[in-house]
């Protein structure tokens, strides 16, 4: 009940979104800026589907346990504002909220309609019947014991996503069920539907975007190398210069009705908390500061490093 917790740490997926929701919001209760971080995986919601299954709970029980189930995965899937998502649970509508990792651009998008309509596709040929890791072994081509079992190996869609690793198309099983295309109908004996919007999708009447993942065994040392240098300019970073620097995309957010990372990414302003560029010229060999956004944010922004457009 303390009013200034700064940080609420999820090791796993809690139990609802409505436990999610009471759990965050014992954060900054004295309106300062606070910060909440969810670990979560597909084990998590296998675990979660297998203990609903498991539990000797009436149908009506179990079907209202799923559907909360699913609503959380869609808030930790989503690619939309995470606080949209969260209130739209509730029935309220928002803005997007410029705080969270998807409104501040963490995550690279694409046009998945392809990648969709194979997902789908394989879910219709196996009747609704495999789960995401089944479906995503059919797509990827690998023929697992139980897909040779069932003889999806045979299937039109068996290795029609080679392209892409399994754990890229499990990612992207869990994607399209978060943005509503498919459904699980936990009647009937269980089985997975494609949805009306799943079906605009499927014939390219409708489009539709995933996230881009970062695959482990393809990344470079560079890659890696990047991701530790930018660790340590975070580190390395004034954090009173950084809440300045914040503050002010906040402002210019707000006043142009436009999610914060379209000012600058995170990325950007730890580069600049950690070197505090004193000039243009040096302002433009911050990593993300283009030409155009030099010339639009570059004066406004050196005024706060310069300690003329800071409060206090």
């Amino acid at each position: 009940d303390k009013p200034d917790v700064r940080f609420v740490f999820h090791a796993d997926m809690p139990s609802s979104v409505e436990s999610y929701y009471q759990e965050i919001g014992r954060a900054g209760r004295d309106g300062l800026p606070a910060d909440t971080f969810m670990v979560f995986g597909e084990g998590d919601m296998m675990l979660r589907r297998r203990q609903i299954a498991d539990n000797e709970a009436p149908r009506v029980r179990k079907n209202a346990d799923y559907a909360r189930l699913d609503s959380l995965i869609g808030l930790c899937e989503t690619i939309r504002c995470r606080r949209q998502r969260l209130l739209a649970s509730f029935g309220e509508a928002a803005q997007p909220c410029g705080n969270c990792d998807n409104c501040q651009g963490r995550f690279k998008l694409f046009n998945g309609v392809i990648e969709a309509q194979k997902v789908m596709s394989a879910v219709l040929r196996t009747a609704g019947r495999a789960f995401g890791a089944h479906i995503a072994d059919i797509v990827a081509g690998k023929a697992t014991a139980k897909v040779k079992e069932r003889g999806h190996d045979a299937l039109p869609t068996f290795g029609v996503g080679r392209d892409r690793s399994v754990e890229e198309w499990r990612s992207i099983f869990r994607q399209i069920q978060a943005e509503g295309l498919i459904r699980y109908d936990h009647g009937d004996d269980g089985r997975w539907t494609v949805t009306d919007e799943g079906r605009r999708v499927l014939r390219g009447e409708a489009p539709f975007e995933l996230r881009a993942e970062e695959s482990r065994r393809g990344a470079t040392k560079a890659a890696r190398f990047e991701k530790f240098e930018r660790a340590a300019r975070a580190a390395d970073a004034d954090k009173d210069v950084l809440a300045a620097l914040k503050a002010l995309r906040l402002e210019l957010a707000r006043a142009q009705q436009a999610p914060a990372y379209v000012i600058f990414a995170d990325r950007t302003l730890i580069d600049m908390a950690a070197r505090q560029p004193r000039t243009i010229e040096e302002m433009a060999r911050i990593h993300g500061v283009g030409e155009a956004k030099l010339k639009k944010y570059g004066v406004v922004f050196l005024e706060v490093l310069n300690g003329r457009g800071a409060e206090g």
